[in-house]
């Protein structure tokens, strides 16, 4: 169990790096820009989670997690320059990122003993804070805030992990499996059908 989450946790980081890096291609940045996105997207979330349960940051801790998402930073760079990438493609990267570290930072808040509400609440920051990062400092509106169903898939997976964890009913493999494919299945489906949920609305006098 622990070596499948652990490699699920180096998916996530070259995942989110690459859509750090995708993002920003589209805002037309520099080396050094693609560098530094690429990092605070794939780290982000797991940082603010540490931070906040008051548990060695992650990065520091492991410094190749750094590493690798530098190394995908400068990669991805220079094959984005020679490929035509599509906004979509930053879209379902980024669903992926969302359903792997949502999962790993529930099942990370669990294995501390912190409650079933508090592994929630922390699996969403872990899936969703890299990219609202990202999103800010490229000037745009973050996912988690539009009306997209973004935060609802996260919770999803999250409370399903959660959920199925409890019942004890499946191996730990199953279930972190399952748990990424609820948050991953429901993404995608509003990314295809553009579901989205409702907004706040001000009625005019």
């Amino acid at each position: 169990m622990d070596q499948l989450l652990y490699w699920c946790d180096l998916i996530g980081i070259v995942v989110f790096a690459f859509t750090g890096v995708l993002a920003a291609g589209h805002k037309q940045m520099d080396l050094f820009g693609a560098v530094v996105l690429a990092c605070v997207t794939a780290t982000g979330g797991g940082t603010t989670r540490d931070m906040i349960l008051n548990i060695p940051v992650f990065w520091l801790a492991e410094s190749h997690y750094l590493w690798i998402a530098a190394a995908t930073g400068v990669i991805s760079f220079y094959l984005i320059r020679y490929l035509q990438v599509p906004m979509r493609l930053l879209m379902i990267a980024d669903a992926a990122g969302l359903a792997v570290f949502v999962v790993i930072g529930t099942q990370k808040v669990l294995d501390l003993g912190h409650s079933p509400a508090i592994a929630i609440v922390m699996g969403v920051m872990t899936g969703t804070f890299g990219g609202l990062i990202r999103d800010i400092l490229c000037g745009d509106i973050p996912l988690l805030l539009r009306r997209e169903i973004y935060a609802t898939a996260a919770l999803s997976g999250a409370a399903a992990l959660v959920i199925l964890d409890d019942i004890e009913a499946l191996p730990g493999e199953a279930v972190v499996a399952i748990a990424v494919l609820i948050t991953l299945g429901i993404r995608l489906a509003a990314l295809r059908w553009n579901l989205s949920a409702p907004i706040a609305r001000i009625r005019p006098n």
